[in-house]
């Protein structure tokens, strides 16, 4: 004879409601289709005028391991810091133009005079590790839209007020800003 387990009804109520959070939580990889419209993925500027982030899949996000892809648009005259990391990186530029300056003397003291790349729609580039960088949307009247993918994520990244600014006075930034809302550390099992 089989016996039946029977939960009280509030438990199911609490367990019920706890799943359906968990699944419809921006953080959560638990009930996403592998199909996705990007115009229905949630974007945000994380308080950085003039840029909309979305992070097309993750890995806090999704569970990604190696690659990360993100679609970021950049109004006229916005840039990001100058900052580096130690994953590459490949941007596709979808629209728009800019400047890409790109300081390659990770091993001195500081990033040193940054090289000026022009980027246009349809060109593609790749960051090196640890190389520090910036993106600059010039283009006064479009906005900048890129692709980006990068390797080894959640990335973390250090922040520089200037060209000149030592490496070791750059400003660890982790977690980066899309991944503040849902990283966190999973619970520790007691038993």
């Amino acid at each position: 004879m089989v016996e039946r387990c029977v939960l009280p009804p509030l438990f199911l109520c609490l367990f019920s409601f706890s799943a359906l959070a968990l699944a419809s939580s921006p953080c959560s990889i638990h009930g996403l289709p592998l199909v996705r419209n990007i115009s229905e993925i949630p974007q945000d500027n994380y308080g950085r005028a003039g840029l909309s982030h979305i992070t097309v899949v993750g890995s806090i996000l999704h569970g990604m391991k190696e690659i990360e892809v993100w679609l970021q648009t950049f109004s006229p005259g916005t840039h990001t810091p100058i900052h580096r990391h130690s994953c590459e990186e490949v941007f596709i530029v979808l629209k728009g133009r800019g400047t890409l300056y790109l300081a390659s003397n990770s091993l001195g003291k500081y990033p040193g005079r940054p090289e000026e790349h022009f980027i246009f729609p349809n060109s593609t580039f790749h960051i090196p590790l640890n190389d520090a960088h910036q993106i600059w949307n010039t283009n006064e009247h479009e906005d900048l839209q890129v692709l980006v993918i990068i390797s080894r994520p959640p990335v973390k990244v250090f922040v520089y007020e200037d060209w000149s600014m030592p490496h070791t006075a750059a400003k660890l930034k982790f977690p980066y800003y899309w991944d503040e809302q849902c990283y966190q550390e999973l619970p520790k099992d007691e038993l």
